[in-house]
């Protein structure tokens, strides 16, 4: 074939093949999602003066895949959001009215997220930043646990009808995950301190008494709150949970459970509407709490001379700390003289006096095991052989 002939034939060719080496092109594709999965589990509860924001621990990518380069998690807040924000999203809010054609619910859905997370980000700050190390302290189980001191808000007037919350996860890499759900909370303002009168320590028991609150922290009129009695054993430095789980609306207890030792007690009003949201807790009073109450006298002692000896018998002294008893002999005027120098358990001895045909007067105490002993017994006598 000559030169002028292959030159007209090439682009015949080119033209047949360029179909056969082509298919048709598909729609283009959008890179799949590499950031964090967002957070959908977030909780806040008010407790005290503190909203208490819990959540579940980022492990997922939005691929599904683990996620493993976690740099930590910031914490947004919106005092005072608008219905914006604390309106429940529909997952049919948003797009055309009567938009049916395929994919339209989730178009739908989809909008009225970025709405709503655009909303909350323009009204809401930065609350603070969380890095990695600083999750491991906030960890309770398979959840986080995050306190925002709303101390600042609620004393002001007025105090915030609501207040917003929200979480975001990021990678090492800057990749955020979206926005996760709102936790909305209607703040209640605590309850200001209680002032305590007195602790006055009784046997077996601490009553504490303080003055009625009636105000709340910013000063505002709060009639009805009931209280929560608190106790720690020194040196131990943080209290327990209280003493009673339900406020109580009187303003004294009786901690009947009281250990004897170095205690300190305070107490906190619990608000009337919203009994988990505590005041201030009232200026502790420490208390030396000692075992100085002596168990009940023996209310009989029968003496019964038989032959040389003298069997003592008496009725038991109900005392939860009883250690025994004393028994204590006397001849003439002389003073009493214990018989045994540590107390015994039994309610019945024998007495051999040191001579017979002799008037001989008996009586017992009780003793606890702080060593602390009861009035005598009234006297008996015995005259052995």
């Amino acid at each position: 074939m000559s030169p002028a002939r292959r030159a007209r034939t090439t682009p015949l060719l080119l033209a047949l093949l360029l179909p056969l080496a082509c298919g048709k092109k598909g729609d283009p594709q959008a890179p799949a999602p590499r950031g964090p999965r967002a957070v959908s589990d977030l909780a806040v509860e008010q407790e005290g003066s503190e909203a208490v924001l819990t959540f579940g621990y980022p492990d997922r990518l939005l691929s599904g895949e683990p996620l493993t380069d976690l740099e930590g998690i910031e914490i947004y807040r919106a005092v005072g959001p608008s219905t914006a924000v604390t309106a429940p999203r529909r997952a049919g809010g948003g797009g055309a009215a009567g938009d049916t054609a395929p994919g339209a619910a989730e178009r739908r859905a989809a909008l009225s997220e970025r709405l709503a997370e655009r909303a909350f980000y323009a009204e809401s700050s930065l609350l603070e930043r969380l890095p990695l190390p600083t999750l491991a302290t906030r960890t309770r189980g398979a959840s986080l646990q995050y306190e925002d001191d709303l101390t600042p808000l609620l004393r002001g007037r007025p105090a915030p009808a609501a207040v917003a919350y929200a979480v975001v996860s990021v990678r090492r890499n800057g990749e955020r995950s979206p926005l996760s759900n709102i936790g909305v909370i209607a703040p209640a303002v605590p309850p200001a301190a209680p002032v305590i009168l007195r602790t006055t320590p009784e046997e077996g028991r601490v009553c504490i008494e303080w003055l009625e609150v009636n105000a709340d922290v910013a000063g505002g009129p709060l009639p009805g709150a009931g209280y929560r009695v608190y106790r720690r054993i020194l040196p131990e430095e943080e209290y327990g949970p209280p003493l009673n789980a339900d406020p109580v609306a009187a303003t004294s207890f009786i901690d009947a459970a009281a250990p004897y030792g170095d205690l300190v007690y305070t107490v906190r009003a619990a608000h009337p509407q919203k009994g988990s949201v505590e005041g201030l807790p009232a200026e502790e009073v420490p208390l030396a709490f000692r075992d100085a109450f002596p168990p009940p006298a023996p209310l009989r002692l029968d003496a019964l001379p038989e032959g040389e000896v003298v069997r003592l018998l008496w009725d038991p002294v109900e005392a939860p700390d009883l250690a025994g008893y004393l028994v204590f002999r006397a001849e003439g005027t002389a003073a009493p003289v214990a018989l045994s120098p540590r107390p015994a358990p039994d309610t019945v001895v024998t007495d051999r006096p040191p001579a017979g045909n002799r008037r001989y007067r008996y009586s017992v105490v009780a003793v606890d095991a702080a060593g602390n002993r009861s009035a005598p017994s009234p006297e008996a006598v015995a005259e052995p052989f």
